[in-house]
């Protein structure tokens, strides 16, 4: 009887009466129902308050479906001038796009220049990533305000980032510059099925910034899809599709004779950290062939594991191609989409262009750690 009552005491609900802050501003003391004070640290009950409320408020973000043209260019919440983004001081145009990527993971930018060398696409990696303060000694953004046109500042914390492409890159369905990478699916004329940029990296760019120069004679329209809408999708029609492209490792590689780059990176198709998706890394065109699991000899699990990945591999590219997933956009001269790579997909429909007339997009990165600070500083759930 005696530990009957211990057992039912101790699992009598124990609630805090009061608070209080004390005088070092770095711990509480707080009185609970049953009497007893407590003395903690403001810092670790942060932390946790974080970690809980990273669980409770799973995800604020929008997934679109059945998106179209119009409804993005009469959109407020995803589109802006380039001006509006670029040229406004008071920082009101940044906090729009931060909002645009962080809610739906794109951004249009319109009357983007094309005349400048790339100056302006530079100018846009510089407002969307680096720190929230911009200052005229480190940032581009700060520079072409000023009327320059730097696509680099040696002293620089904002800006494009290099990849094997170069900081600020073009391509055109004519002849590429000497010496640059075409180590790329993007340089021809044929179509390209949704996927995500740099999946051979360990850490694809955060965002993939596309100016189109001079669209093609025919065709060559942009294809865009929401990762995270899909892959909800996936989860809840097809829940062990969902588990084994969540946990399975893929490979993904890039090697480019030209100019000497040999990359390779693995990770799961669909990140998932504590039941909420952080991540997708699509690209079935660099992806290497995929082997066992390490360890696995006989011969019916291997065949197993190839059945139920070639499965859900499958559910999943099903999903890709419905049009409900696929926003189909005609970049006009100027237009920029902006792309949370490791969110959202981007493709082309094949075209047809001439070597009078080629099709010229430009473009830049931004790095997902510049991106996760910038949503952190805006106060996103990240």
């Amino acid at each position: 009887m005696e530990s009957e009552q211990s057992s039912a005491a101790s699992r009598t609900r124990v609630t805090m009466k009061e608070y209080a802050i004390q005088s070092d501003n770095a711990h509480c003391e707080i009185l609970w129902s049953d009497n007893v004070r407590t003395t903690h640290d403001l810092a670790t009950l942060e932390h946790f308050y974080r970690r809980w409320n990273y669980q409770l408020n799973m995800d604020d973000r929008k997934r679109w479906t059945d998106l179209s043209e119009d409804d993005v260019r009469r959109s407020v919440d995803m589109s802006i001038s380039f001006d509006a983004l670029i040229m406004d001081q008071s920082g009101a145009g940044m906090t729009r796009g931060l909002a645009a990527l962080y809610y739906y993971g794109i951004l249009l930018i319109t009357e983007t220049p094309v005349d400048d060398d790339g100056a302006g696409i530079a100018a846009i990696g510089a407002a969307l990533g680096g720190g929230n303060i911009k200052l005229p000694s480190n940032s581009i953004l700060s520079t072409y305000q000023a009327g320059k046109k730097d696509l680099v500042l040696t002293t620089g914390t904002d800006g494009p980032m290099r990849t094997l492409y170069g900081s600020v890159w073009a391509t055109s369905s004519g002849a590429q510059p000497q010496g640059t990478s075409v180590a790329d699916s993007a340089y021809g004329s044929d179509g390209l099925p949704l996927h995500t940029d740099f999946t051979y990296q360990t850490d694809p760019p955060g965002l993939q910034i596309f100016t189109m120069v001079q669209p093609a004679l025919e065709g060559g329209e942009s294809v865009f899809g929401d990762g995270f809408a899909v892959a909800e999708a996936l989860r809840s029609q097809n829940p062990d599709a969902f588990d084994i492209l969540s946990k399975t490792i893929r490979t993904y590689h890039s090697k480019d004779e030209l100019t000497g780059w040999n990359l390779r990176a693995s990770g799961p198709i669909i990140k998932v950290d504590r039941g909420r998706i952080v991540s997708i890394r699509h690209n079935d065109l660099d992806r290497l062939p995929d082997l066992p699991p390490d360890g696995t000899k006989d011969s019916q699990e291997i065949d197993a594991f190839y059945d139920k990945l070639h499965d859900a591999h499958l559910a999943w590219n099903s999903l890709l191609a419905q049009d409900k997933y696929r926003l189909v956009m005609k970049l006009r001269p100027g237009d920029t989409m902006v792309v949370a790579n490791q969110r959202c997909f981007h493709g082309r429909k094949s075209f047809s262009s001439s070597t009078s007339h080629p099709r010229i997009v430009m473009g830049c990165y931004v790095s997902q750690d510049e991106l996760s600070s910038r949503f952190r500083m805006e106060g996103f759930n990240v």
